[in-house]
Formats: structure tokens, sequence, C-alpha cells
């Protein structure tokens, strides 16, 4: 049995338009080749899978926010759409598959996050729990904006970012009830902007990359998920560099080796090597090979690196060197406004 890459990538655009597209990967040279597209749904600026990758998930980035499900045909490479549901927010971003049974939605536009059991079939149902910020932010004159949920793994703890309240709201999942209990919320500091999460394999670290200032926090916690420290701050771009920069995508190579961050305006992929306490040092600067790297995507094999460089309308492939260095494989592809790339490995 050999490893097969599925990479989906999706789009901003109208619902007429292909929108979500399905590639394959060749790991043995580097190259993409596309299998199928989805129209259907606008602005579906990021899609997840489920555990066992028969069902794909899309948040419809618009006023009246939805989740829309997919199942996945992987015999005809085609997507067929199961049912779609209100987020009752504005702008979905980002969301997270819990164990085939709950969806997580977090809505940028609205300031909440909501909470969707998912049926045997994988459809949507309506909402079982929304956590609103607005009457917070009000509060502090500002306006939140919850941008990413992730699973602490190996618990049942959540932690959403908020970019406008700058700050981590830690949850427990109550499943019985369908509905996030809050913990407590970590200040990240006045214009950072936190975005993104990603963990560590195996140490108990999680990086939140911030889009505001430019900066990775590490922190620390419990093997429960609690007591989150933050133990290190790092810049994403160079020191003389003078230019306006907005950080997007963070995520650790599947070795625990090196981490990956990119950088919208410096155009660039930030590397860092991760040292056996997981702390950060920083490596190196490369180009993302187009402008505005909004997502990248590691292929499961750790040798390479996909980037969506929206304002070119290209994804591009880099190679990851055995130290972490990263290199222009000189193969892009044209897709319009790409924002969101994900790589899936299965048998074949």
């Amino acid at each position: 049995m050999t490893k097969q890459y599925d990479v989906f990538i999706s789009c901003y655009g109208s619902e007429e338009e292909e929108l979500i597209h399905w590639f394959t990967f060749d790991a043995h040279n580097g190259e993409l080749d596309k299998v199928g597209s989805t129209s259907g749904v606008k602005n579906p600026s990021f899609v997840t899978l489920n555990t066992s990758f028969n069902r794909l998930y899309a948040v419809s980035e618009v006023e009246k926010g939805e989740t829309v499900s997919y199942e996945v045909d992987f015999l005809n490479t085609s997507l067929t759409e199961i049912n779609r549901q209100s987020v009752h927010g504005n702008s979905p971003c980002y969301s997270e598959v819990k164990d085939g049974r709950f969806l997580f939605t977090t809505n940028y536009g609205q300031g909440n996050v909501t909470v969707q059991p998912l049926n045997g079939a994988g459809a949507i149902e309506g909402a079982s729990d929304i956590q609103d910020y607005t009457e917070v932010a009000a509060s502090l004159g500002v306006d939140s904006h919850p941008h990413a949920i992730r699973n602490i793994p190996g618990t049942n703890r959540y932690i959403v970012t908020d970019l406008g309240l700058n700050r981590l709201n830690v949850y427990e999942f109550d499943e019985d009830q369908a509905k996030l209990v809050f913990v407590e919320e970590i200040l990240t500091g006045d214009r950072t902007g936190p975005r993104h999460i990603s963990f560590h394999p195996t140490l108990s670290r999680v990086y939140v990359i911030n889009e505001l200032d430019s900066s990775i926090l590490t922190y620390s916690y419990n093997e429960d998920g609690g007591s989150l420290r933050q133990i290190q701050k790092v810049k994403t771009i160079p020191d003389d560099y003078e230019g306006t920069n907005y950080c997007a995508d963070i995520h650790v190579a599947p070795s625990g080796l090196f981490l990956y961050a990119s950088n919208r305006g410096h155009h660039s992929i930030a590397s860092f090597v991760i040292s056996a306490d997981g702390m950060l040092q920083p490596l190196e600067n490369a180009p993302s090979g187009g402008e505005w790297p909004r997502s990248f995507a590691i292929v499961p094999d750790g040798k390479f690196l996909l980037v969506a460089n929206e304002h070119t309308n290209q994804v591009n492939v880099m190679s990851i060197h055995e130290d972490g260095i990263l290199s222009d494989t000189g193969k892009s592809y044209a897709v319009d406004r790409p924002v969101c790339v994900k790589i899936i490995a299965r048998e074949s």
C-alpha cells in the first residue's frame, strides 16, 4: 500500500463559480493534478474534514453565514452536498470537527462561536450552543473577531482565538449538553490579534500566531489542557523590515522539529527550529513565491509545503529540506483567490 495525498483548496468568489478544488499531490515529483471542482457556495473560505475523510465541511463567509456538509466520493473524485445550516453569525472563517459528531465554527464578523451537532450521516443539525462575545466587546469599546477554535489534543478542552479582543478563551466541552463551558481567558497583549493555532505533536506546547504584531506566542499547558502559560514570544519578520505585514497561518511540521508561519505583506514563510523544550529559534524567511500567503499546508510526509498566495492567484509548491530550510520547487498552479489549503493522506 502506498500513500495517496488529496489536496482541497477553497477560494473566495460567487456561488456560481467552482470554488472548492480537489487535487492529488505526487510526493515523488512535487506536482499537483486537478481532479475535480465544486460550485454552489459563496466564499468557502475554510474547509475541514472528519477523521474518516468521508465528509467535508465548508464555511460560507457571508453576512448570513452558513456551514455546508459534503459527502466525499474518492472513486469519482467528487463532492456531493448533504445539507447546510445557519451559523447564526456573520462571516464564519474557521471550523473544526470533533469525533464526527460536532462542528465548531468561529464567526469573525459576528463575534460569536457556534456548536452544531452532526447526525450519523454527517449532516449538520441546528446550533446547540452559541458563545457570544459582543457584550464584552462593547464594554471595552472594541469589536470581537473570533478567528479559530482548536481542540487541545488528548483533552476535551478548546481554545478560541479572538483577534479583536486580543485574548484566548478556553472552554471545556460538555458532550452531554453539547455546550462549551467557559474555563478561563488569557490576554495576549494590546494589538496582537491572535489568529491561528498549532500544537506540537508530542510536547504540551501550543503556538499562537498574532496577525497584527507579526509574532508567535508559545504556551505550555498541563496534560489535562489546563494552566496555559506563555513562555516565549518571537517575531515572524526580520528586524529591518519596515513595511506593513499581517500574519496568517501557522503549522508545526509532522516531525515536531520545525514550525512555519506565513506573512502577508512581507510575502514570506517564516521557519523556526523547535528545541527539545518546545521553544522556537528563528531559522529563515523564505519568499512564498507570490503575494499574500493566506494559507498553507504541510504534506504529511514532511517534505513539501503548499502555499496559497491569495493576491497573485496561485498555489506554490515548496520543498522542505532535512534542516527545515524551504526552497521553491518552481512549480506553481493558477487558482483564483485561494484562501485555504487542506491535505489528507490515505492508503491507495
